[in-house]
């Protein structure tokens, strides 16, 4: 299971709608400066936060620090539907095209309505899970805001 931390802005039934924390390693990193993801993250970190629906079976309040999963199968079956099926689509209808017309206008008409109909299945697809549990994050637990204290005594006899 992903998971990811998450502040909860307001509760809906069984469902709640939490605001993702974006969170990185980058921060502390000598190679930063030199690094092409710090700087993707550093883009992303001008975007506003994710807010999505979750699952709230802890029924946590709104304002509460939570830690929301996701199923990594689901999750992966969700991203190959949004990324293969509309580029399958598209490059299955150009070469029909190509094949029928033999022309490179053919490809390009068929290209385009291909990835119309990914599209539009796509729409379909999203519809269908978006009522599936499976699909859902799901609120796991809150954050305990438990501080650790650190105390260092020092030895006079040790030098």
């Amino acid at each position: 299971m992903i998971e990811e931390t998450a502040v909860i802005l307001e509760c809906e039934g069984e469902y709640a709608q939490v605001q993702t924390e974006r969170s990185s390693a980058c921060g502390s990193c000598a190679s930063r400066s030199a690094c092409e993801t710090a700087s993707l993250k550093e883009e992303a970190e001008r975007s506003p936060d994710a807010v999505l629906q979750a699952l709230n079976p802890i029924a946590a309040k709104p304002g509460e620090r939570v830690v929301i999963g996701f199923e990594e199968a689901a999750l992966t079956k969700a991203s190959m539907a949004f990324y293969a099926v509309p580029l399958a689509s598209f490059i299955l209808f150009a070469l029909i095209g190509q094949w029928l017309a033999a022309s490179e206008s053919a490809a390009a008409l068929g290209g385009v309505f291909g990835l119309a109909v990914g599209l539009l299945w796509l729409r379909r697809f999203s519809t269908k899970v978006s009522q599936n549990e499976h699909y859902q994050a799901v609120v796991l637990r809150r954050v305990s805001e438990s501080t650790v204290s650190l105390e260092c005594s020092i030895n006079p006899d040790i030098r």
